[in-house]
């Protein structure tokens, strides 16, 4: 087949991908890192629940806008693939 594919997520490997990527980034660990040390009772300083909602926010945000790039390349692909086209032959 000679079919065009540009998405980088499959409905099943979204969601792995998409945290692999995103713990890829060095500020993302390190949030989470600050945020799970707040459940150490001898070193929090705000309720654990708390310092965790940002960095779940963000990664939430994060997620939706790679799964809404991730659909527009699908789209477009297949509007691509359905494009009649000339086929040389001798």
């Amino acid at each position: 087949s000679n079919r065009l594919k540009t998405t980088k997520y499959t409905a099943l490997s979204f969601l792995p991908k998409n945290l692999f990527e995103q713990f890829h980034r060095l500020a993302n660990v390190y949030f989470v890192f600050i945020a799970l040390l707040n459940f150490v009772p001898a070193v929090n300083a705000f309720q654990p629940e708390l310092a965790l909602a940002p960095v779940l926010f963000i990664l939430a945000v994060t997620a939706i806008k790679d799964l809404w790039e991730d659909y527009s390349r699908y789209l477009s692909d297949k509007e691509i693939n359905h494009t009649e086209c000339l086929v040389y032959s001798r």
